[in-house]
């Protein structure tokens, strides 16, 4: 079995990996973990079947839906199983020669760097400085040996890049909490699609949290015709986001979630409906909701 996720050991996407395969709820045997450079790679392994499963952060408690990853699902052959909650506790890293008061510059990736905003605001003279991802943010500060540099990353940087805390827990929200989908390669034909998703939720009945991508017409009313088909099928809508359509300046699709377990009818005739309402549909994926710490 193999895992895609962007960054490199020590990135919150790795420790989810990590956590997923020690609970061993997936297949046995010897697992490989791929890092990436970017998302675009980890998609472009899963949807070439270079790779069993990606790892995609989509949603942070402090800053919201994580657009640059949701965005690539946009028309990819991609179906999510499973969402996982993962603490975020950044700590501030630097060299064992370093101090908070020498701290001149600080490098993460641009989320971390936003979910620690009150940190910033009580330290004028540190400047944020984006970077590619939290863990290698880490390794570039081991790399560089400057003591006026220092990294946003998660605990276990310190040991990884042979770095020291500077000062623990600097997220502006104690509970900052970051949501991964886990997504597998599923090409799916369009015209038996509904049929499919029948299928699929006679075999998997707890995964009843849908997520779905979709376009309508742009005039009025258009939106509202097909969220009122989840109130026919009595669907609890647990979600609505607009993203930009590209090459269609000022036009919106959306990303929708919601709750289908009291479902009033079958899945097909529901998937029937909605893509009578729509433009452009597409199944992100279902899974079991699961609880938040």
């Amino acid at each position: 079995m193999k895992v895609a996720y962007q960054g490199i050991a020590g990135s919150y996407s790795e420790t989810v990996i990590q956590t997923y395969l020690k609970e061993g709820v997936k297949e046995s045997g010897q697992a490989e973990v791929v890092p990436c450079l970017n998302f675009p790679e980890v998609l472009d392994r899963l949807t070439g079947d270079q790779v069993d499963l990606g790892v995609f952060p989509v949603e942070n408690s402090t800053t919201g839906l994580i657009t640059r990853t949701l965005d690539l699902f946009k028309g990819r052959d991609i179906f999510v199983e499973e969402e996982r909650y993962q603490p975020v506790r950044h700590t501030l890293w630097g060299l064992p020669e370093s101090s908070l008061n020498q701290v001149r510059q600080v490098y993460s990736h641009p989320e971390a760097l936003s979910q620690c905003q009150s940190f910033f605001e009580a330290h004028p003279q540190i400047e944020p400085v984006p970077f590619t991802d939290t863990a290698q943010a880490a390794w570039y500060i081991h790399e560089q040996g400057d003591p006026k540099k220092a990294a946003l990353a998660g605990p276990q940087n310190g040991e990884l890049y042979q770095l020291v805390p500077l000062l623990d827990h600097i997220q502006t929200e104690e509970t900052n909490t970051t949501r991964f989908f886990l997504a597998k390669h599923w090409s799916k034909t369009p015209l038996d699609l509904d049929q499919e998703l029948e299928d699929y939720f006679k075999q998997y009945p707890s995964r009843t949290r849908w997520m779905i991508y979709v376009e309508t017409k742009h005039q009025p009313g258009s939106l509202v015709r097909l969220l009122n088909i989840f109130d026919l099928f009595d669907c609890n809508l647990e979600g609505l986001d607009a993203r930009p359509i590209a090459n269609q300046p000022f036009r919106y699709g959306f990303f929708i979630e919601v709750d289908v377990s009291n479902l009033g009818g079958d899945y097909q005739l529901l998937w029937q409906n909605l893509a009578f309402a729509s433009e452009y549909i597409q199944i992100i994926g279902a899974f079991q909701p699961l609880a938040i710490d």
